[in-house]
């Protein structure tokens, strides 16, 4: 018997190790059924994909259901949406997850300093306000800083998923 099976993810572009038996409960806690999200994560979720939504050069899909992050200990309950779009159609405005911060902040979430990085090939941010948390990360190709023969690609991929409680403020890896 493996002592690990492999879980990808493929609307957080990240790949997670769980150990056999932890996997095998994780699956069957989320297949319990039917779960709504409360008013208050439809609210942050609805904000989120208007931002988004009115981002040029994207599209936006939205799912409620359970989601994984390397971030976070335990699978959380949840409303998500998976953007793809196009850095240049989105020059004049930003992309969606510049976008989303400015929201974020603007709508007076406190940002968690422990999902924060940055780096050339994506973002990682996440806010909280009241007993809601959103997570938001982007991944692109940034190219190879080093060598101007291997430029960024136009692409990137922003995921977001709110839920309630509230993620823990410190990460728990």
């Amino acid at each position: 018997m493996p002592c690990c099976r492999t879980v990808l993810t493929a609307s957080l572009s990240v790949l997670i190790l769980v150990p056999s038996a932890l996997g095998r409960s994780a699956t069957a806690g989320a297949a319990a059924g039917p779960r709504t999200v409360s008013s208050e994560v439809r609210a942050a979720c609805d904000a989120a994909y208007a931002v988004a939504a009115k981002t040029p050069g994207v599209a936006v899909q939205r799912r409620t259901g359970t989601f994984r992050d390397e971030t976070l200990r335990q699978p959380v309950f949840g409303c998500g949406l998976a953007i793809s779009g196009s850095f240049a159609r989105a020059e004049a405005t930003g992309d969606a997850a510049v976008r989303l911060r400015h929201d974020f902040q603007a709508r007076g979430w406190q940002e968690m300093a422990a999902y924060s990085a940055d780096g050339t090939d994506g973002t990682s941010f996440a806010f909280r306000k009241a007993r809601v948390a959103c997570l938001v990360r982007g991944t692109w190709d940034g190219g190879a800083a080093d060598d101007p023969k291997i430029p960024a690609m136009d692409w990137y991929r922003v995921t977001v998923f709110c839920t309630s409680p509230e993620f823990p403020e410190n990460r728990s890896l």
